[in-house]
C-alpha cells in the first residue's frame, strides 16, 4: 500500500482531531491564552495518539479494548475537570471537583474487577457521561445566571461545553443498549460504530471552533 492509499483509509474523525489539534497549538502560541489551554492541548495530543494507535489495532483486527477503556478513565475525568473549571465558584463547582477525584477509582474498580479490562467498561463510562451531561447544564445555568457583558457565541467555553454536552447525552443511551443487550449482531456494532464516528466529528468541530474563539481570547470566570 502507498502512502496515498494509507491516507485515504485514514478515518475522517481523526482528521478532525489533527485538525483541532493544530488550531489549539495556534491559540496556545498567541499572547495571553486561555488558562486551560495548555493541558487542553496536552489532552487532544493524547487523543490523537490513542486513536491513531486503535485505529492500528483495528486493521490489525487486535483487541484494543484495554487501550479504551483506560482512555475513557482519562477522558471522562478530564471532561469533568474541564467542565468544573468554567464553572464560578460555589456549592456546584466544590461537588464536581470531588466527583473528578472519585470516579477514576470508581471506574478503575469497574474495568480490572467487575467487568474485566478487556471488555468494555460501558457501567464506568455511562457513570462518567452522565456526570459530563449534568456538569454541562450546570455550566449553561450559571451563563444564563450570570450572563457577563461577553459575546456567548465568542467564547471559547460554550462551544466545548456544547460538544461534550451533545457528544455524552447522545452516547448515554446507545452504550445502555449495547450494556442491556446480549447476542448483538455484527451490523448492528457496525451501526453504533458508524453513529461514535459522526458524533466524535461533531465534538471536535466544536472543539476547532472553541479553538478559533480563544485567538481572540477574552477571559472565562475562575
Amino acid at each position: 500500500m502507498n502512502l496515498l492509499d494509507f491516507i485515504a483509509e485514514i478515518p475522517v474523525y481523526i482528521i478532525f482531531i489533527f485538525l483541532c489539534l493544530v488550531l489549539s497549538l495556534v491559540s496556545l502560541a498567541k499572547k495571553n491564552p486561555p488558562a486551560y489551554l495548555a493541558l487542553f492541548t496536552c489532552y487532544l495530543f493524547l487523543t490523537l495518539v490513542i486513536e491513531c494507535v486503535g485505529w492500528s489495532y483495528k486493521r490489525a483486527n487486535s483487541n484494543n479494548l484495554t487501550m479504551y477503556n483506560l482512555y475513557g478513565v482519562v477522558h471522562l475525568t478530564y471532561a469533568i475537570y474541564l467542565l468544573s473549571s468554567f464553572l464560578h465558584p460555589g456549592r456546584a463547582k466544590q461537588v464536581f471537583t470531588w466527583i473528578m477525584l472519585f470516579y477514576p477509582a470508581f471506574a478503575l474498580l469497574n474495568i480490572y474487577f467487575i467487568q474485566g479490562p478487556r471488555h468494555f467498561g460501558t457501567y464506568s463510562y455511562i457513570v462518567g457521561a452522565v456526570i459530563v451531561v449534568v456538569c454541562s447544564i450546570n455550566y449553561f445555568y450559571q451563563r444564563i445566571k450570570f450572563p457577563g457583558r461577553d459575546n456567548l457565541l465568542r467564547d471559547p467555553s460554550f462551544w466545548i461545553a456544547t460538544g461534550l454536552l451533545f457528544f455524552n447525552a447522545i452516547t448515554v443511551p446507545y452504550l445502555g443498549i449495547v450494556n442491556f443487550l446480549a447476542n448483538i449482531p455484527q451490523y448492528a456494532y457496525k451501526t453504533f460504530s458508524n453513529i461514535n464516528a459522526v458524533l466524535s466529528i461533531i465534538l471536535y468541530s466544536l472543539f476547532c471552533i472553541s479553538s478559533v474563539c480563544s485567538l481572540n481570547f477574552r477571559k472565562l470566570p475562575s
